[in-house]
């Protein structure tokens, strides 16, 4: 066993990554495979994804990054999908800032990416999840919302600032779920060196033997690191 089913303690000592990203691919078709709405996969999707962050910080995995959604899916996914996405976000801000686990292990939320793309209420209330959560300080959650690589670079450094995904450690693995074997200019400047793990499981269905899976595998790689 990698953990203790019923504490989620890391009962063998293996390598664990310090920082996850998930690309969580996979709920559209996760919806016309079941014959549910679109709103009932991201709902499922959504609470699958709480309970695999709730569960590495019960592992010790403190910094877990999500690419909720790209830039490119905030600009050009039709107007009835990103009503859904965008009711379902101002719906997991609210359970973010409230999640009593999250809290318990002191993990603050950060929102990274092209806000100006959201409707005010959605920023609003992204930005109020990131004010209560801000004095937590044994863990991050990051959360990429109309987010790309190039976007980060070209913004930041056009206004003279740092890039924010450089205040993060570097990601050790990343997961995509859905089968589809690309980044995705997730947060490609913390990519150098990580192990990027590839599932064909659809996101709604990656649950915390997936998860086992994936962690396993990472234990298993030798991490070079250009060496």
């Amino acid at each position: 066993m990698l953990w203790n089913s019923t504490t989620g303690a890391n009962t063998m000592g293996i390598k664990l990554p310090r920082h996850i990203g998930i690309i969580p691919d996979g709920n559209r078709r996760w919806a016309r495979h079941r014959g549910v709405t679109l709103y009932q996969a991201y709902d499922v999707g959504y609470k699958r994804l709480v309970s695999v962050i709730e569960y590495l910080h019960e592992l010790g995995i403190n910094y877990t990054s999500v690419y909720a959604m790209s830039r490119d899916n905030c600009i050009k996914r039709t107007k009835f999908e990103k009503s859904i996405l965008f009711k379902m976000a101002i719906s997991a801000f609210d359970d973010l800032m409230n999640n009593k686990k999250l809290e318990e292990h002191s993990v603050r939320v950060v929102v990274l990416g092209d806000l100006m793309l959201l409707p005010v209420d959605i920023r609003r209330k992204a930005l109020e999840t990131v004010e209560s959560t801000k004095d937590r300080n044994r863990g991050i959650l990051t959360i990429a919302l109309c987010y790309s690589g190039k976007w980060e670079v070209e913004y930041y450094t056009a206004r003279g600032l740092p890039l924010p995904s450089l205040q993060l450690p570097p990601i050790d693995l990343l997961i995509r779920t859905g089968g589809m074997r690309r980044i995705s200019s997730f947060l490609p400047l913390l990519l150098e060196y990580a192990e990027l793990y590839f599932t064909d499981t659809l996101w709604p269905d990656f649950d915390r033997e997936e998860l086992m899976r994936a962690l396993e595998w990472f234990s298993r790689q030798e991490r070079r690191m250009g060496a």
